[in-house]
C-alpha cells in the first residue's frame, strides 16, 4: 500500500462526533508554520452551488475547489487557515480512482488533512485520527493499521494538536518522493 507521509486523515463513526472540529484545529495549528491543504470527502452526492469551482466531474466522483464562504465543513477548513481546500463527492468503491485524480492538485511536500470515511482502506497516511462516538452501529469496516489514533469525542475536543507531526516528520515531508 502506497505511503503518504504528508497526509493526516480524520474519520469517525457518525455525524457530529467532532471530525471537522478536530480537522480545523489541526489546520489552524499547522498553518502557523507552513501551508496546509485540506480535503473533505463525502460519500453522499448533493447538488452543488452554481458558483462552485468544479475541477473534475465524472459519473463516479466530483472534485470541487472550495472558494465559497458557506456553513459547509470545507468552508470551515478554509477559514481555519488551509491554503486550499477540496470538497469531494465519491462513493467508496471509486475512492482509489478519485484519489489518483486528486493527487494532481495536492502538494507532496506540505501537510494535507483529509476528512474521510473510507480512503484509509486504500492508502497509508502518516496517521488516522478516528473519533469513536457512542453509536457503534455507525462503525464502518476499516483495515487494521499501526497508525490509527482512536479518540472519544471528548478527547478530540482537548486533543493536543501540537503533537501532530511532532516527531519531526513535517521536516521529512520535504524529502518525500512518490514512488
Amino acid at each position: 500500500m502506497k505511503q503518504y507521509p504528508n497526509i493526516l486523515m480524520v474519520a469517525g463513526n457518525g455525524r457530529n462526533v467532532g471530525k471537522t472540529l478536530l480537522s480545523c484545529r489541526i489546520i489552524k495549528h499547522l498553518a502557523e508554520s507552513t501551508d496546509v491543504y485540506a480535503v473533505k470527502i463525502s460519500s453522499h452526492f448533493h447538488s452543488l452551488d452554481n458558483e462552485a469551482h468544479i475541477i473534475t466531474c465524472t459519473d463516479d466522483f466530483t472534485i470541487v475547489k472550495e472558494t465559497l464562504d458557506t456553513r459547509k465543513d470545507s468552508s470551515r477548513m478554509l477559514r481555519a487557515g488551509a491554503s486550499e481546500v477540496f470538497y469531494v463527492q465519491c462513493k467508496n468503491p471509486h475512492l482509489p480512482l478519485m484519489f489518483a485524480s486528486l493527487t494532481n492538485y495536492l502538494p507532496k511536500d506540505k501537510p494535507v488533512i483529509i476528512e474521510t470515511g473510507g480512503l484509509y482502506n486504500f492508502i497509508n497516511p502518516h496517521a488516522l485520527y478516528y473519533i469513536k462516538g457512542e453509536d457503534s452501529s455507525k462503525q464502518k469496516p476499516m483495515r487494521d493499521g499501526n497508525n490509527i489514533i482512536v479518540l472519544s469525542p471528548d478527547e478530540a475536543l482537548v486533543f493536543n494538536v501540537e503533537s501532530v507531526f511532532s516527531d519531526e516528520s513535517l521536516l521529512k515531508i520535504q524529502d518525500y518522493e512518490r514512488v
